[in-house]
């Protein structure tokens, strides 16, 4: 036996072993109920539902709520003083084994429970209700391996040491992959509960992530050439159809008491979340999600809100910031007070605005220059100040009934074949809990939308874009949305924040009559005579404003490198290229320095 050879069988019985202890030792919180305390190998495990029940419930770990955090590597946030790798375009290529999201115990487990289930000689309505879950979760997992690579290889059995074929085998192309995650939904879809409940997986979850994989999958193909355009539009009407069943079903709707000021911000807000229209949530009543301190904190809270978020937000009578503002240079000049002034009641539900009074306190609060630098603190699904420093034990919703309308409607649009009648299904409901005017189907392109978007000059698909951008901000959609639409370069944009009159002058922020800030270059220090109650905000090093000695805070003013399409894919670890030669690196990463 070759050397290559002993260390991969070595590593797969490492991962085999590592999987089952983390499988049974793990506090499986989600789901409030305890595991096995030892391994039952025996056919007697897999003939008793209860066992089987316990195995698969380890699966709902694999459900991160760390991703509705993704948003931080798009155009909807900027860094303090160090933007991300996808933002800067400087990499460090992965290199040990299961790193860079190249790691596959998740799928060892699932596929080891598929086949012993399959084997069991329960009932094929029993057995077929629990594969059906194991499928689910197998979809999920490749569908995420899709989204960091491209093509990985597909592997619906769990693998023995001498399955060196398959161990050492390449990558099959992203079409097969794709069709089989198709297959498994399809089946999960079928063969699941259709019982509803936010803490379990059904069949309307299984209608819900096949609206979001092949929407994804879709424009995806669409826009980066990947298929021909009739298996663009096969993808798409699925997503449609998948959107529609679950519409169709009554299951969901949009939450709403009748207060366009505060429903969406309370939303995200209570410890067991709204089922009318949350499908799938995390919840736990131990383990904590450190998810305030992100936004709060000084140390930990890095990332504010960028103009380009604040500028797609619509004025409450539906017109675009842009056409009540049309001089640019009287636009881009507001002041922070009267960027908020009859907006889209979303935005002060999503941002610190003039007049803002936390979760759990009394006082207003102003936007903290300590925390984030472009002057637009972040305040939705922000607990109260206990949160600050360990986290909450709230509900993170995974998926919601809106992003299921905006899947809808954004795949008709880009089948061509969006109506008005869709529209009011869809969009016009998420709307119409904020009382923003109805989207008409006749709506004029948006230069604005048509200029900063560089695939598309469809007034419907532009509008869609904006909707899901404003509805969705900071739950984790943005950063894949632009890659699947190709709009790379908006990585590379330089964000910018509020507007900065000047230098070493109070600005009163709110218009009460006080100053509240006073902005320094990076060499200045505050005045000798400070005022109370004012933050005194030296920009840093990297940092400036758009102008020179006024204008809008450019957080990270340097400049970055063009985006290339290499960087839509992550790159293969280089230990598993050494280990296995069939695997070749995606393109671009070769070159690396």
């Amino acid at each position: 036996m070759d050397e290559n050879m002993k260390t991969i069988k070595y590593l797969h019985l490492t991962v085999i072993i590592t999987a089952i202890i983390f499988l049974y030792s793990c506090n499986d919180d989600f789901l409030e109920l305890k595991p096995l305390t030892k391994l039952a190998e025996s056919e007697a495990f897999w003939e008793n539902e209860s066992s089987i029940e316990t195995f698969s419930n380890s699966f709902y770990n694999y459900i991160d709520r760390g991703d509705i955090l993704a948003d931080f590597t798009s155009d909807n946030c900027e860094h303090k003083t160090s933007p991300p790798a996808l933002r800067r375009g400087v990499y460090s290529m992965p290199t040990a084994l299961g790193s860079g999201g190249w790691n596959w115990s998740q799928l060892r487990n699932i596929n080891y429970f598929i086949q012993n289930v399959n084997n069991s000689k329960l009932d094929p309505s029993v057995k077929n209700k629990h594969i059906a879950l194991g499928k689910f979760f197998r979809a999920w997992f490749y569908y995420k391996k899709v989204q960091q690579f491209g093509d990985v290889p597909w592997y619906s059995q769990p693998l023995a040491t001498s399955d060196e074929d398959l161990i050492f085998k390449p990558r099959d192309p992203r079409t097969l992959i794709v069709d089989s995650i198709r297959k498994d939904i399809d089946f999960a879809i079928r063969y699941l509960p259709v019982e509803k409940t936010k803490n379990r997986i059904s069949k309307w979850m299984g209608l819900a992530l096949k609206s979001r994989i092949l929407l994804y999958e879709g424009t995806y193909s669409k826009y980066h050439g990947l298929r021909d355009a009739n298996a663009c539009k096969v993808l798409l009407q699925e997503a449609v159809d998948a959107s529609k069943e679950l519409m169709e079903s009554g299951m969901y709707t949009i939450y709403s008491t009748g207060d366009p000021h505060r429903d969406y911000f309370n939303l995200f807000q209570p410890k067991d979340a709204y089922t009318e229209e949350v499908i799938l949530a995390r919840s736990t009543q131990n383990q904590y999600f450190y998810y305030t301190p992100n936004f709060t904190s000084t140390s930990n809270g890095n990332y504010g809100a960028t103009y380009s978020l604040i500028s797609d937000y619509l004025m409450s009578n539906g017109e675009t910031f842009q056409k009540r503002y049309p001089d640019e240079s009287k636009r881009r000049a507001l002041p922070y007070m009267d960027e908020f002034k009859d907006r889209d009641p979303r935005l002060w539900q999503t941002l610190v605005f003039p007049g803002y009074v936390r979760v759990g306190t009394s006082g207003e609060a102003l936007t903290d220059f300590n925390q984030n630098t472009t002057g637009y603190m972040i305040h939705k699904r922000v607990g109260p100040p206990i949160e600050d420093q360990g986290g909450g034990l709230r509900d993170v919703i995974m998926i919601r009934y809106a992003e299921v309308l905006l899947n809808y409607a954004e795949a008709k649009a880009e089948l061509g074949i969006l109506t008005q009648e869709d529209l009011d299904i869809s969009v016009n409901l998420i709307r119409k809990r904020v009382n923003l005017p109805p989207l008409s189907i006749n709506s004029p392109l948006d230069p604005y939308l048509d200029d900063y978007y560089k695939n598309t000059s469809d007034p419907m698909i532009l509008e869609i874009r904006r909707e899901r951008r404003v509805e969705l901000a900071f739950e984790g959609f943005r950063t894949e949305d632009l890659k699947r639409w190709k709009e790379g370069q908006l990585f590379r944009d330089r964000y910018q924040g509020m507007y900065i009159k000047e230098f070493n002058t109070y600005i009163d922020l709110n218009n009460d009559g006080s100053p509240d800030l006073y902005v320094l270059k990076n060499n200045q220090t505050p005045p000798s005579d400070r005022i109370a109650g004012v933050q005194y905000f030296r920009l840093a090093d990297v940092a400036a404003l758009s102008e020179g000695e006024y204008g809008r805070i450019i957080p990270y003013s340097r400049e970055l490198p063009e985006f290339k399409d290499w960087e839509y894919l992550n790159p293969i670890p280089t230990e598993e290229l050494t280990l296995n030669k069939m695997l070749k690196q995606n393109p671009g990463w070769d070159n690396l320095n």
